[in-house]
């Protein structure tokens, strides 16, 4: 539906559209398409950082080509410098509104396209910068190669688009208007519904005590249960791997809970564990994610502190139906291949996270933390755990 915007809007208003405007729109769409369906987002961390400024370049230089278009076309005086801020800030304006698309799919399923506040913030970087330089050279590009049959059907284009849609706000603005309101309002709703009904924390079970688990014996802990993903031993101790190879990017997270029937809260608690990241091969994919989950309810609903050595982030999050809600983040960097201790401690509803005996943030009123305790993994290649140790009330 999209391809055959071009040819919907030369027939509406009745004209051609021009080579140039064409070709951007046409590049703009095999870029993401080629990107998307050979998972270059997910083989190459930065790669959302050439494709974003790029969409967002040719959204600018579209719509300065269109103004200018506009103004030779109908002898209209728009100073160059409007049209150069015009394209500018429209393509700002689409950059920030493609991270907006980002959060909602986040929130409302299980993607994790925003990988953290520094990826959501660099991308806007990213964006400002693209939207700056197409602006500079669309101006060039439009007084060099433009002719002047082009400028005359570019300006149609822009004076159906400006025009042509307001005929329909004109004639049924309300009912526009009522349909836009009833999205919003269903939009609100739809994500107080997504967070519904937290389960209880089950009834009828034991207090936590100190506890220690040595992983590197080849075999998953006695009673230890396996709530998502493949866990499987290691010479390196339990790893979460993907038996089934899936596609990159389409990893899922991985709980193993250690602590089945047993409850932590009642009493502070510290949680330590020694884990080990994988840096994946080429083309395997690029996700490298060890956490400690606690509170834990059920395998989509629990409290998690997780160390990404791909984005550099430790983030605390609550799960809610297997949806991620960032109550915390802080830039921490390690890298793949190496070993590191994450800690976790917990007093009531205040969490203080760490790394390697390094506190890094505290953080209060956080929900739900009273339950059974594991080990959480994102990964494209294997992620372990060789040693893990509860401490309750400052005793193991």
């Amino acid at each position: 539906m999209v391809s055959l915007a071009p040819l919907a809007i030369a027939l509406l208003a009745r004209t051609h559209v021009p080579r140039p405007l064409e070709f951007a729109f046409v590049f703009g769409m095999a870029f993401q398409f080629a990107s998307e369906s050979t998972k270059l987002f997910e083989l190459f961390y930065y790669w959302d950082k050439l494709v974003h400024p790029t969409l967002v370049a040719l959204t600018g230089m579209i719509g300065a080509w269109l103004l200018l278009g506009y103004r030779d076309a109908f002898a209209k005086r728009l100073p160059i410098h409007l049209v150069a801020a015009f394209g500018m800030l429209l393509a700002i304006t689409v950059g920030a509104f493609w991270e907006f698309v980002e959060f909602t799919t986040d929130w409302f399923s299980n993607s994790d396209l925003q990988k953290s506040n520094a990826d959501t913030i660099s991308d806007i970087m990213s964006n400002d910068i693209g939207a700056f330089v197409a602006t500079l050279l669309a101006l060039w590009l439009y007084t060099r190669f433009f002719s002047q049959r082009q400028r005359e059907q570019t300006g149609h284009i822009a004076r159906w688009l400006a025009h042509g849609p307001a005929v329909v706000f004109q004639k049924a603005g309300r009912v526009v208007g009522t349909v836009a309101a009833l999205a919003v309002i269903g939009l609100i709703s739809a994500a107080v519904w997504v967070d519904r009904d937290v389960p209880a924390l089950a009834a009828g079970l034991a207090p936590g005590s100190g506890q220690q688990w040595h992983l590197a014996d080849g075999a998953l802990p006695n009673g230890s249960q396996v709530l998502s993903g493949d866990w499987v031993p290691d010479p390196r101790g339990v790893c979460r791997e993907n038996l089934e190879n899936p596609e990159p990017g389409s990893e899922k997270m991985g709980v193993l809970e250690l602590t089945p029937g047993t409850s932590y809260g009642a009493v502070p608690f510290t949680v330590e564990a020694r884990y080990f990241e994988e840096r994946p091969q080429v083309q395997q994919g690029s996700e490298m994610d060890a956490g400690i989950a606690f509170g834990i309810r059920d395998a989509s609903n629990f409290d998690l502190v997780e160390e990404n050595a791909l984005h550099d982030n430790l983030r605390l999050d609550e799960f809610v139906h297997g949806k991620r809600r960032d109550l915390r983040e802080k830039l921490f960097r390690t890298h793949g291949n190496e070993w590191h201790t994450l800690q976790v401690s917990v007093s009531g509803a205040s969490v203080t996270a760490g790394v390697d005996g390094q506190t890094i943030y505290t953080v209060d009123d956080v929900p739900n933390t009273d339950g059974p305790i594991g080990v959480w993994a994102r990964a494209a290649a294997p992620t372990c755990f060789s040693d893990v140790t509860v401490t309750v009330g400052g005793a193991q």
